[in-house]
């Protein structure tokens, strides 16, 4: 899931994903492939992958929760949208690994944790900072404050 908390200019691009991902991954761009793949241990050219949800046939006029896994999820070779928010702008997902204190910085993870934000160590480079959790009608999210690159000591 993936929420906009402190609004502000973004750039989106419209791409294909490689793989099934959840609304609030962190992706990157493989412009040799045109796709959107999970992040891997990125934590400066990252995007926050989104979605246009439009229920189709007998749902379209159904109230459906972005929650509900067939909106929350961008499937493989489906179109998906990169969202790459500006400074200052505030941002919560739940795709996120680990733990988190206010203040630390946040990376793409690595491994099974690739597309999931994880805490940022020593020497990575993050512009994204853990301002606290957001509760979205009972939903826990992390929320993440857009800074300039800062490399973690």
């Amino acid at each position: 899931m993936l929420r906009n908390i402190i609004t502000g200019s973004k750039v989106t691009e419209i791409y294909k994903v490689s793989a099934d991902l959840k609304r609030g991954s962190v992706v990157t761009k493989n412009l040799s492939t045109g796709k959107a793949e999970p992040a891997d241990g990125e934590g400066v050219q990252i995007y926050f992958l989104d979605k246009d949800n439009q229920p189709q046939g007998h749902l379209s006029d159904v109230e459906i929760s972005q929650y509900d896994s067939s909106l929350d999820t961008v499937k493989a070779n489906e179109l998906g949208v990169l969202v790459k928010p500006i400074v200052g702008t505030q941002w919560a997902t739940d795709q996120v690994s680990g733990t988190f204190s206010v203040g630390d910085y946040a990376v793409a993870g690595t491994a099974a944790n690739k597309g999931k934000l994880i805490k940022a160590v020593a020497t990575k480079v993050s512009t994204l900072k853990y301002v606290g959790t957001y509760d979205d009608a009972g939903h826990t999210l992390y929320q993440f404050e857009v800074v300039n690159p800062f490399t973690v000591a």
